[in-house]
């Protein structure tokens, strides 16, 4: 048994994921969670770690091999000249141990710098204490030598 590389239609992974495993096949998408700001709160998605691409387990004369091209959401195998791409069980296993969807990943860590992106204190850099809530946040801003706390909506900051 080997890994083999699948190639999908964009932002259809999880589909082809999907209708690849009820043909029997033994597949793995390998996800990472992923927090954002979208319209002022913060959402946390899971989203693969290749896009585009996940991995399939398969003896090279499976018959599921010819299928791929037409399973949906899949565009076929990745090939490197005429030959189908293999990818290592043990880079496929490791990435299965991980479980990176389990790590909590948040969008500012306390003490990252950030900057203000708007309002009065717009491109000024502060230290991110931590979250107050969905929208908002807690930072230390230095002003005249002193630092001063300042609860902001998460859409003001960006990484700095």
């Amino acid at each position: 048994m080997q890994w083999y590389v699948v190639l999908t239609k964009p932002r259809q992974e999880q589909r082809a994921l999907e209708h690849l495993v009820q043909q029997g096949a033994s597949a793995f998408l390998p996800l990472f969670r992923r927090e954002h700001v979208a319209n002022g709160k913060r959402a946390v998605r899971d989203e693969p770690l290749f896009p585009g691409y996940l991995f399939l387990q398969s003896n090279a004369n499976n018959p599921l091999l010819s299928k791929i091209r037409s399973t949906l959401g899949a565009r076929g195998l990745l090939y490197f000249g005429t030959q189908p791409a293999v990818v290592s069980s043990l880079l496929v296993d490791d990435l299965q141990q991980r479980n990176l969807c389990n790590e909590n990943e948040s969008l500012y860590k306390k003490g990252q710098k950030v900057t203000l992106n708007s309002g009065p204190f717009k491109n000024y850099e502060a230290i991110f204490q931590h979250y107050d809530g969905e929208e908002r946040a807690m930072i230390l801003l230095s002003l005249l030598g002193q630092q001063s706390e300042l609860l902001v909506e998460l859409q003001e900051l960006a990484q700095a």
